[in-house]
C-alpha cells in the first residue's frame, strides 16, 4: 500500500473515531475497590454514595469537570471545578508563575497591536490568534490584565467606556479539590489554573493527585482537544508538575505509586496530521522515599504553564495508533492493559482498523491482544471504556446501546448481563462500574427485567442497580434519587463564583 493509500485509511480511521467522542460518558460512578463507597459525578454535580443504602451525599452542586476519582481505600475524592473570580489581582495570585507570564505576555502583545492600529478595531480587543490563550474564557484574562493595568499612552487610544466594559469581561480558572469522604465539605484546593483541568487520580499511597491540563496551541478541535498530563503533592510542595503532553484521556498509577502509565501522540499536531501514531509510555514520576521527582522551572521561562518537569525518565512499552480516548490499566504482576487499534497489513479496500484489548507484560516485554475476536467485535470503539475488576480476574467491556459484558481472562468465558430487547439509546449514557470484585453497577432502561414487576409494561425511569458478577440483581441503586439526577437533563455548566465555595475549600 502506498504512502497516499496509507495516508487515506488513517483519515478515514480517525474522521470515524470523532464521530464517536459522545459514547465517552462524562457523568460517572466509580467505587472504592471493597464497594462501601461511590462517586457519582452527574450533570456536573458530585455526590458520595453509601454503597449498601445508596443513600447521597452532595459534595457539589454544579460546575464538576467530568471524571473524578475516589481513592481505593474510600478516604479521599479528588475533582475539578470550574470557578468564576471577581478579582484580578486576587486571581492571579492563586496561578502558577508560568500562566500568569502567559498572560502579561500576551496582553503586552495586544498592547503593541492596539497602540499600532491607533485604538480598537471595530471596537474589539485583538486576542491572541496562537498560543494557550486562544479560546476566548482564557482570553478575558488577557483584556482584564490590559485594561487593569493600562498605561496613559493606552488610555489615550482606549475608551473609558471600552475599559469599563473590558473590567467586566468575566474570569474563570478550575481548582482541583482533594476532600475526605468522611467530611467532603472539608476539602482543600491543591492547584489551579486558567486552563481547563479534567480527570483526577489519586496515586494509590494517597500522597499525589494526577490530573490531565489544556495545553491546546490555537484552535481547539472537539475531536483532538490537548491534554497534558501533571502531577501535584498533597503536601503542597508541588502542585503542577509536567509530566507528558499530547496524553489520552484514560492514565493510571502503578501500585507503588511511582509511576504512571498513559498513551501519548508522537506528533505535535493533531488536529492536521493524518496519520497519528502513538506509544503506550510509562514515566517515574517518585523515586524510592516517595517524593516526587520533580525540578522547577526557571522563573524566566515563557509559555510554560506549569511550576515543575518530572526528571524520573520514562519509558516506550508499545507502539500503536493514538486516539485521545484510550484508556490504560495497570493489572496484576506488573501488566499494563490498554485499549487499541490494529492495522494489519498489507491490507484491502474492505478492511478497517480493529479494536481490541492489549496487554503489555513488563517480565517478557511482549504485547498480545487478550480478547478473542467475537468480543472485540462486540465492543468495537466502546473498548475505551473498559474496566479491570480490583482483583485483575475479569474485564467489564461496553457494548452498543448500553449493554456490557463481563470476561473473565483465566477462563475465556463472558457473561452479558443486559438483554439485547433492554438496549437503549444511540450513546454510552453511563459506564458500569466494579463495586467490588463480584458486583457491578449500571444504568438499566425502563423496559429492564431488573425493574418491572409481573403485570407491569415498564418501569416509571431508567434506574442505577447493582448486579451479581452471575447476573442477578442485588439492588436498584437508586431508588430513593430524585428524578432530575437520572435525566438527560444538564445543568448549567457556568462557572460559580469563587465567594460561594471559599467556606468549604482551603487554598
Amino acid at each position: 500500500m502506498n504512502n497516499h493509500k496509507m495516508s487515506y485509511l488513517f483519515v478515514a480511521f480517525c474522521a470515524a473515531a470523532a464521530f464517536i467522542v459522545g459514547c465517552i460518558p462524562e457523568d460517572s460512578l466509580q467505587w472504592s475497590q471493597n464497594g462501601s463507597v461511590g462517586l457519582l459525578r452527574t450533570q456536573s454535580a458530585l455526590y458520595l454514595v453509601d454503597g449498601k443504602t445508596g443513600e447521597l451525599t452532595e459534595i457539589a452542586e454544579a460546575n464538576v469537570a467530568p471524571w473524578p476519582d475516589i481513592s481505593k481505600d474510600g478516604n479521599m475524592v479528588a475533582y475539578c471545578r470550574k470557578v468564576e473570580c471577581q478579582n484580578l489581582s486576587e486571581g492571579l495570585k492563586v496561578l502558577p508563575e508560568g500562566q500568569v507570564k502567559i498572560i502579561e505576555h500576551w496582553a503586552g502583545q495586544m498592547e503593541k497591536e492596539i497602540l499600532n492600529n491607533g485604538g480598537l478595531v471595530d471596537g474589539k480587543f485583538p486576542l491572541p490568534e496562537e498560543g494557550l490563550l486562544v479560546p476566548n474564557d482564557y482570553g478575558n484574562w488577557v483584556i482584564r490584565y490590559l485594561c487593569e493595568k493600562a498605561g496613559q499612552e493606552l488610555r489615550e487610544r482606549i475608551s473609558k467606556d471600552d475599559i469599563e466594559k473590558a473590567k467586566q469581561e468575566r474570569l474563570h480558572y478550575t481548582r482541583i479539590i482533594v476532600a475526605p469522604t468522611k467530611a467532603p465539605g472539608e476539602g482543600r484546593v491543591v492547584a489551579a489554573s486558567v486552563f481547563n483541568m479534567v480527570a483526577t487520580r489519586i496515586s494509590p499511597d494517597g500522597k499525589f493527585v494526577a490530573y490531565l491540563m489544556h495545553t491546546q496551541q490555537g484552535e481547539v478541535s472537539n475531536a483532538f482537544e490537548e491534554y497534558g498530563l501533571y502531577v501535584a503533592s498533597l503536601d503542597g510542595g508541588v502542585n503542577t508538575m509536567l509530566v507528558a503532553t499530547r496524553v489520552a484521556i484514560g492514565y493510571d498509577w502503578r501500585a507503588d505509586s511511582k509511576a504512571i502509565a498513559y498513551i501519548t501522540a508522537d506528533k505535535k499536531d493533531l488536529l492536521h496530521e493524518s496519520m497519528i501514531l502513538g506509544t503506550l509510555k510509562e514515566s517515574i514520576v517518585a523515586d524510592e522515599d516517595g517524593n516526587l521527582r520533580a525540578q522547577p522551572v526557571p522563573s524566566g521561562e515563557q509559555g510554560f504553564s506549569g511550576t515543575h518537569r518530572c526528571t524520573g525518565g520514562e519509558k516506550d512499552l508499545a507502539g500503536i495508533l493514538f486516539y485521545p480516548w484510550m484508556k490504560v490499566q495497570y493489572g496484576q504482576s506488573g501488566r499494563v492493559f490498554f485499549s487499541s487499534a490494529t492495522l494489519s497489513l498489507p491490507s484491502g479496500s474492505m478492511d478497517d482498523p480493529k479494536w481490541s484489548l492489549f496487554c503489555y507484560d513488563s517480565v517478557t516485554r511482549s504485547v498480545a491482544n487478550v480478547l478473542p475476536t467475537i468480543a472485540s467485535d462486540l465492543v468495537g470503539q466502546n473498548v475505551n471504556v473498559f474496566a479491570l475488576s480490583p482483583d485483575g480476574k475479569s474485564v467489564l467491556l461496553c457494548m452498543e446501546k448500553n449493554r456490557f459484558g463481563i470476561y473473565t481472562f483465566v477462563d475465556g468465558t463472558a457473561e452479558v448481563a443486559i438483554e439485547e430487547e433492554e438496549m437503549f439509546g444511540d450513546r454510552l449514557d453511563l459506564a458500569p462500574a466494579w463495586k467490588g470484585n463480584s458486583e457491578i453497577s449500571c444504568l438499566v432502561a425502563e423496559n429492564s427485567h431488573f425493574l418491572v414487576k409481573k403485570g407491569q409494561e415498564k418501569h416509571n425511569r431508567k434506574e442505577i442497580v447493582v448486579l451479581g458478577a452471575d447476573g442477578d440483581i442485588r439492588q436498584v441503586l437508586s431508588r430513593n434519587w430524585p428524578d432530575e439526577l437520572l435525566s438527560q437533563s444538564s445543568k448549567d455548566q457556568g462557572a460559580v463564583p469563587v465567594e460561594q465555595i471559599i467556606g468549604s475549600t482551603q487554598d
